[in-house]
């Protein structure tokens, strides 16, 4: 059985980054890059989910500051996300691993040819996509009128395909 990402648990290393960042700014202040750098690993290293702790590595990023990665628990690859597939899965190990370690893909990858994926949830996404954008506000009236028009046409090409007419016929009768 194929499991995807967006069926899974997941803790992402840029949140947790920005957390431990508020922490360090409000607790040091006037803190020196290695003092940063030593509380952060700190922090990070008091973290842990379902008892799980996790190892790190920062890369020294150019515009100063460290960029800071999870290693996998499995394979010590460098990691943004780590994920946890849900317990009804049972060939996979219930500790949060990288992406490949699970053997986890993008539920996209795995529809990309499909022509319902392509013809009717893609373009329906992204109409989604385009009514939060506009109901958000603070966009220029230049950018709402190029989401517009993208959003007609694309409602155009939704009414035109008839993979979409058969997926509102199934949705309307609840087949």
């Amino acid at each position: 059985m194929q499991v995807t990402v967006e069926a899974c648990s997941s803790i992402c290393m840029n949140t947790l980054q920005r957390q431990v960042k508020k922490i360090i700014d409000k607790d040091y202040p006037n803190a020196t890059p290695q003092e940063v750098y030593d509380n952060a690993l700190k922090e990070l290293k008091s973290f842990s989910v379902n008892n799980q702790f996790f190892n790190y590595v920062a890369h020294v990023n150019y515009l100063g500051g460290h960029r800071w990665f999870f290693l996998c628990p499995k394979c010590n690859n460098h990691a943004i996300k780590l994920f946890l597939p849900p317990e009804t899965v049972l060939d996979r190990e219930h500790l949060y691993l990288c992406k490949s370690c699970h053997k986890l893909k993008n539920q996209s990858a795995l529809m990309g040819q499909n022509n319902m994926y392509r013809k009717v949830t893609r373009p329906l996404r992204r109409l989604k996509e385009i009514e939060d954008k506009i109901a958000r506000g603070h966009i220029k009236a230049d950018i709402v009128q190029t989401l517009l028009d993208e959003y007609e046409t694309l409602e155009k090409q939704l009414k035109e395909a008839p993979e979409f007419r058969l997926y509102s016929f199934k949705k309307k009768h609840s087949l």
